[in-house]
């Protein structure tokens, strides 16, 4: 230890130094420095090769290197009485990390000679990058680190990238990563805007063809225009009925057709107010366009010709509600509800309602099924003057009232003036007549698949429900049989 004077006062000469916990670390690491000088410095100023921050004023920093080398460390320290400087070469040496090979696509389906970008998203540093391009006999290969591909060859490709630097390498390969399709290959295909409509409705359809397509050749079944060469036509439905769609999709070396048998569902559209399909939706496909909320989940499955997506699936956590609308207020005029409905719950549930939020004695028209032990299927309209109830028990309408016996039952039920009637699968079960004509609206909303009541919602119905169709009109014994054989 060194000691001077100086103006008659000792003091302690600076020596600088400083040390770490390892000098050999892996990209990206932080050091630690720690100043161990001697002689009190009042100061401190770091130099650091290749570090980050390059330089410090702190009596203690900590600096990441982010890149593999070898680097010098300078501390300049400082007093009231001196200077002193420690530089050590080569004293940090930063190494590489284990590659770990990866990388991304920017699409897995292009078209022959479409350009295709794939990043390098290897970790470790590579310094060298060796990619594969593999198809049966057909191999492309490049050593950019994100090369642009184009694929002269259609086919499925098999990709693979070793990735490496000076510590070593990884290979990484994704099988069947990419699809080149061939430029005149073309493979039909269509979906819609909807797939139920009205009478006098119309629906978008929207060409979803693979590959090249440069011409189109759509037949409509039941349209009023049977045919179209657009690539997106709209069509208008004259007639109710259950119809197919053809596509032929083209180019000037290959064809594809595909046909959808009974893809759309139109229902009569007279007097027609409101029309639920519940084909992926819970909103109104009449001619209201109601929006609607939901209220609980309501999911989609297969209805009952099969096709999936297309019958709304009620799991007693509720169902969807329509807001006040001039189109479910029926008042005292004629109205008819038709809906199909499938459950083998043992519980209570609601199949719809428009209004009743008051409870008993409200304006409100419903339809439930399992009310009491006695009471299997029941259709109300009631008003403060009292209801208007047709219940169908087993003792008085036989097996016909047990509707949750798992299989779909179509229910029509409608109110002419003070008589209420109610057809199920088509059959008109029992009818009923009113000291009066009961008002059955009082501007509450429309409930699907669950009761409003004075505490809230309850009696949330637990199995399928599809085609819920509203008219402001009594259907007739006829139309009842037309809707239930769509």
């Amino acid at each position: 230890m060194l000691w001077a004077a100086k103006k008659d006062k000792l003091f302690k000469e600076l020596t600088p130094d400083f040390s770490v916990v390892s000098t050999q670390i892996l990209a990206g690491e932080n050091v630690v420095f720690t100043d161990i000088s001697e002689g009190q410095p009042s100061s401190w100023s770091w130099e650091f090769e290749g570090g980050t921050p390059t330089t410090s004023e702190l009596s203690g920093p900590t600096v990441t290197y982010n890149q593999p080398g070898t680097y010098a460390v300078t501390l300049t320290i400082k007093n009231n009485e001196t200077t002193a400087v420690e530089k050590k070469v080569g004293y940090i040496t930063v190494s590489y990390r284990d590659i770990t090979a990866d990388f991304t696509v920017g699409a897995t389906s292009v078209k022959q000679n479409e350009s295709v970008t794939f990043t390098d998203k290897s970790l470790g540093m590579p310094t060298k990058w060796a990619w594969e391009f593999k198809s049966g006999a057909t191999v492309l290969t490049s050593t950019e680190q994100n090369p642009a591909m184009t694929f002269p060859v259609p086919g499925i490709y098999t990709v693979t990238l070793t990735a490496t630097n000076p510590k070593g390498s990884q290979t990484v390969s994704k099988p069947n990563l990419l699809t080149v399709i061939d430029i005149t290959s073309v493979e039909a295909n269509f979906d819609s805007d909807q797939t139920a409509t009205y009478t006098g409705g119309s629906i978008k359809f929207n060409d979803k063809s693979i590959g090249t397509a440069t011409s189109w050749a759509w037949t409509f079944e039941g349209a009023s225009v049977t045919s179209s060469t657009s690539q997106n036509p709209t069509v208008t439905y004259p007639n109710a009925g259950r119809y197919k769609v053809k596509l032929v999709a083209s180019n000037t070396a290959k064809t594809s057709t595909i046909e959808k048998t009974a893809y759309v569902l139109v229902v009569p559209g007279g007097s027609l107010t409101a029309f639920y399909p519940l084909n992926g939706s819970i909103n109104d496909a009449g001619p209201s366009k109601l929006v609607s909320t939901s209220v609980g989940t309501v999911t989609f499955d297969a209805d009952r010709t099969a096709a999936a997506g297309r019958t709304g699936v009620f799991n007693t956590t509720g169902g969807f509600i329509v807001p006040d609308n001039e189109a479910m207020n029926f008042g005292t005029g004629d109205y008819s509800v038709s809906v199909w409905m499938k459950t083998s719950t043992q519980q209570r549930g609601m199949i719809w309602q428009e209004s009743g939020a008051k409870g008993s004695g409200d304006n409100q028209t419903w339809v439930r099924i399992l009310g009491t032990a006695t009471n299997l299927t029941s259709f109300s309209t009631e008003d403060a003057t009292g209801g208007s109830t047709i219940n169908l028990t087993t003792a008085s309408n036989g097996a016909v009232s047990t509707t949750n016996d798992g299989v779909w039952h179509h229910f029509v039920t409608v109110r002419q003036g003070v008589t209420t009637t109610f057809y199920i699968d088509g059959v008109k079960i029992r009818e009923a007549t009113a000291t009066a004509v009961k008002t059955t609206s009082n501007n509450g909303t429309f409930k699907v698949g669950m009761q409003e009541g004075t505490a809230g919602y309850s009696n949330q119905y637990n199995g399928l429900i599809d085609d819920l169709i509203i008219y402001k009109k009594a259907l007739t014994q006829a139309e009842v049989t037309a809707l239930k054989n769509l």
